[in-house]
């Protein structure tokens, strides 16, 4: 019997900041609200958790974590069992938290997320195996295949364009960047 799974998405973000932050209950209600509105579910207060679908209990986990007011935030997958907008939806709030101050490591096997990152460490049987800005680790290309791992698509496109002749710059890693630079050859 989970005493969570019988409250509110409300009550539930109220909880920890009363009882562990000493927090009133009209400034704990507020938070929340502030909170559903961050994580885009302000309509979302008065559902159970069993009602939501698993990109919004993704979302109302991070809006939990982040109402007890943490310094950093270490992110394991949590994009994994999504589709693409629900990915997407918790990769934007994860740039929000990082841009409001929030230290966050995000651990993910999507390379097209980690070419977000200010910084890429990329481990194999549990060691550094390359460490550095995404350009940095993302121009190595045959070493990150070489532990199985993808490169992020814009790099693996950049790397074919290549091979038939178009200089495309090394230091293109996201599918953004790349748009815009095949947008100068209309």
């Amino acid at each position: 019997f989970n005493l969570f799974n019988h409250l509110t998405i409300m009550e539930n973000l109220c909880v920890a900041p009363m009882d562990l932050l000493g927090m009133g209950k009209e400034e704990a209600r507020a938070q929340a609200m502030e909170l559903l509105g961050m994580v885009g579910l302000a309509e979302k207060g008065d559902a159970m958790p069993s009602q939501l679908s698993g990109g919004q209990k993704q979302r109302i986990a991070i809006a939990g974590v982040v109402a007890m007011k943490p310094e950093c935030i270490i992110f394991d997958e949590p994009t994994a069992m999504l589709d693409p907008m629900g990915r997407n939806e918790i990769m934007s709030i994860i740039k929000e938290l990082h841009e409001e101050g929030i230290t966050v490591i995000l651990i993910t096997h999507f390379m097209e997320e980690a070419v977000r990152a200010d910084r890429v460490v990329v481990m194999h049987d549990g060691e550094v195996f390359l460490d550095g800005t995404p350009q940095e680790v993302f121009s190595q290309q045959e070493k990150i295949k070489s532990v199985n791992l993808d490169v992020p698509p814009a790099v693996d496109l950049a790397v074919k364009l290549r091979e038939k002749g178009i200089d495309v710059p090394t230091d293109i890693i996201g599918m953004e960047e790349m748009v815009e630079y095949l947008c100068q050859y209309k």
